[in-house]
Formats: C-alpha cells, sequence, structure tokens
C-alpha cells in the first residue's frame, strides 16, 4: 500500500475526528478512504453543471460539487 503525507488546517482535522466517532473508525485513514469512494460514488452521477441531487428530509437537494 502506498504511503501519502500531507498538512491539514484545524478545522478539517475535527471533522475528520467527528466522522471518525461517527462511523467506528479505527483511523482517519479510514474516513479519508471512505470519503474519496464517497465521492467517486458521486462523480458517476455528477450532472453537466457539476451538481448531484441527494435525497434529504424527504426532498431532493440540489448540491453543486465544481
Amino acid at each position: 500500500m502506498a504511503v501519502t503525507s500531507f498538512n491539514i488546517d484545524s478545522k478539517l482535522e475535527q471533522t475528520l475526528e467527528t466522522l471518525k466517532a461517527h462511523y467506528h473508525a479505527s483511523s482517519k485513514a479510514e474516513i479519508l478512504r471512505k470519503a474519496v469512494a464517497l465521492l467517486n460514488v458521486a462523480s458517476r452521477s455528477e450532472q453537466e453543471d457539476g451538481s448531484i441531487i441527494i435525497r434529504q428530509n424527504g426532498r431532493d437537494v440540489k448540491i453543486i460539487l465544481r
């Protein structure tokens, strides 16, 4: 497995820690792998304007990814 290193700011650090706890993940790397997998899925549903539609609280919400 390749090893990659990068710097993150405190806000992203806290977000990763929160997601790690929420998903009972063993590491922040696991959360980053899940995030990349989700973005990969989203990219397959991306519209020409860079948006995707998600369902939130029973309503469709347009999210702009670009």
